[in-house]
C-alpha cells in the first residue's frame, strides 16, 4: 500500500518528467518542424508542385526543383529553410538517440 502523500509527491514528478519532456530542445526543433510544413502547406499550393512535378520526369527533377524555389516569394523560401535546418537538427538528435545506449532502472 503506498500512502497519500507518495502517490501525490509520484503524480508531481510525473507531472514535472512530461512538462520537461514537451519543452526540451528535441521537441521544440519537432514543433518548429511541424509550424514550418504547415506554413508551407498555406503558402503553396501542393497539389500543383506535385502535378507539375509528375510532367518533369526523373531526368529534368534537379532542374526542376531547383527552380521552383528560387522562383518562389521569399515567405516560402523562408519557411522552406526554417524547416530544412530544424528536419537535419531533429534528424540528428534521433541518430545521438538511437546511437546511445538506454539507461535501464531498477
Amino acid at each position: 500500500m503506498t500512502s497519500k502523500i507518495e502517490q501525490q509527491v509520484m503524480a508531481s514528478v510525473g507531472a514535472i518528467y512530461i512538462a520537461r519532456q514537451l519543452v526540451s530542445m528535441t521537441a521544440l526543433k519537432l514543433y518548429v518542424c511541424v509550424l514550418a510544413l504547415y506554413g508551407l502547406g498555406r503558402l503553396v499550393w501542393v497539389a500543383r508542385v506535385w502535378e507539375n512535378f509528375s510532367h518533369v520526369g526523373v531526368q529534368n527533377s534537379v532542374h526542376f526543383i531547383t527552380s521552383a524555389i528560387l522562383n518562389t516569394h521569399l515567405p516560402v523560401q523562408i519557411a522552406l529553410a526554417v524547416f530544412i535546418v530544424a528536419g537535419v537538427s531533429l534528424l540528428i538528435d534521433l541518430a545521438k538517440t538511437l546511437a546511445t545506449p538506454q539507461q535501464r532502472f531498477a
